[in-house]
């Protein structure tokens, strides 16, 4: 008998904020501004601890074809 296992779906990964800032190729300060614009959602575990789904990162980064046409959007929003 063989076991199989699940895929795992790419709602199922989550990284931190430090990764999605590497993903990104912003800064962590521009990460704490797409939470606060609402562009990208994050996940408190506890006082200190932040996650972010990997595909909400990735949909970043597809949206506009960069992050810094991302963050230029984000940006406006915010700051306007």
């Amino acid at each position: 008998m063989s076991s199989v296992f699940p895929l795992r779906r790419s709602d199922d990964i989550f990284i931190t904020r430090r990764e999605a800032s590497e993903r990104l190729r912003v800064s962590l300060s521009t990460i704490d501004r797409y939470v606060a614009a609402g562009e990208l959602e994050r996940l408190k575990i506890g006082p200190r601890r932040t996650l972010f789904r990997l595909r909400d990162v990735e949909r970043l980064v597809r949206r506009d074809g960069s992050a810094s046409s991302a963050m230029q959007t984000t940006l406006s929003n915010v700051w306007l």
